[in-house]
């Protein structure tokens, strides 16, 4: 009878051992990057497929390199006279994911936001006229402007923007 409270400990050791290694497990998917963070410092970027973390000490992002479309906001207009409402979208994705994880750390911004307002911002410096008259050009400079501002600092590359003008 003194054997069964051993096999009993090492069933529960065993056991807590699988429980232990199913929780280090991380499937990081083949579009994504995984950046560990322990103690939440960086640590280092994870490629796709399956990663080995330290469970409740070790913290995954997954950063999504694939192309990806917002809107702009709806409530997006050029002068604070609401003269002209900026409806549109645009298109971007992830160039690295380690330092687009940790400008969007410092940052705490929506990139929605931060594009609406470089957006307004390249309205303003082409002119209201210009960009009416030429839609297709101010849509070019208003992504090189963007791709020129933005890929170093948050580590996008934007691929694509439409917008337009309407008089309110």
């Amino acid at each position: 009878m003194t054997g069964l409270p051993y096999f009993g400990l090492i069933v529960l050791v065993a056991a807590a051992g699988l429980v232990l290694m199913f929780a280090s497990l991380r499937k990081i998917p083949l579009e994504h990057r995984g950046v560990l963070f322990r103690f939440g410092r960086l640590v280092k970027e994870l490629p796709p497929g399956n990663a080995w973390v330290l469970p409740f000490l070790d913290q995954v992002m997954l950063v999504d390199l694939r192309e990806r479309t917002f809107a702009l906001p709806p409530d997006l207009v050029l002068d604070a006279d609401k003269h002209y409402a900026v409806k549109g979208q645009f298109t971007c994705k992830v160039v690295a994911a380690i330092p687009a994880v940790m400008a969007a750390r410092q940052a705490q911004e929506d990139i929605v936001v931060v594009v609406a307002d470089k957006l307004l911002a390249e309205i303003k410096n082409m002119g209201v006229a210009a960009v009416r008259d030429r839609p297709a050009q101010a849509q070019q400079w208003a992504l090189e402007a963007l791709n020129e501002q933005m890929s170093r600092a948050w580590q996008l590359k934007f691929t694509k923007i439409e917008f337009t003008l309407t008089p309110q």
